[in-house]
């Protein structure tokens, strides 16, 4: 049987960086040519981190939740097999 493919978390793939990098570079472009409000844009940076470092806090949450599930179930295995 073949292992499933694993896939990068979606804030480890190339492709949301590059998007979010244009995603900036446009809105930038935009606060200083078009609005001339720069500060806006800080607010904007601001969000985006945040949303980052959050997407990434869920991802390391869900690794952690795994591992322990992975441990609990050695340790059911484990106590079944001193119980015979």
């Amino acid at each position: 049987m073949s292992s499933p493919p694993t896939e990068a978390p979606i804030h480890e793939s190339i492709g949301v960086r590059i998007a979010i990098a244009l995603f900036l570079v446009v809105t930038l472009v935009y606060a200083l040519l078009i609005a001339q409000q720069i500060l806006l844009w800080v607010l904007l940076v601001g969000c985006v981190v945040v949303l980052w470092y959050a997407a990434r806090l869920v991802v390391a949450m869900e690794q952690i939740a795994t591992n322990l599930e992975r441990l609990a179930d050695a340790e059911t295995e484990e106590s079944r097999r001193a119980e015979m």
